[in-house]
């Protein structure tokens, strides 16, 4: 099992990988999945299903949360885009 430092270092670095578009892209999907995460959390009902199922369930949330928090960070500390203005003489 993998300790905390050593998931955030590897989402940190698969981050900072990334081109900004391809960034942007994966923080819309991590939201979408983090959407999913939580719902399949809310359907696991205390004392119905494992407790192993509820803690899975928590270290999904936990991890997506995370991962859409680092990439968020990420894309943060990179340059705006702004795009160029051309105007014409006409």
């Amino acid at each position: 099992m993998s300790s905390l430092g050593q998931i955030i270092r590897v989402i940190q670095r698969d981050a900072a990988a990334l081109p900004t578009s391809e960034l942007r892209d994966e923080i819309e999907t991590s939201l979408e999945v983090l959407d999913a995460t939580i719902s399949q959390f809310y359907r696991v009902r205390p004392g119905i299903g494992h407790v192993d199922e509820r803690i899975t369930a928590t270290g999904d949330v936990m991890i997506v949360t995370l991962t859409v928090a680092l990439y968020v960070r990420e894309l943060a500390t990179r340059p705006a885009v702004v795009p160029a203005v051309v105007i014409s003489p006409n």
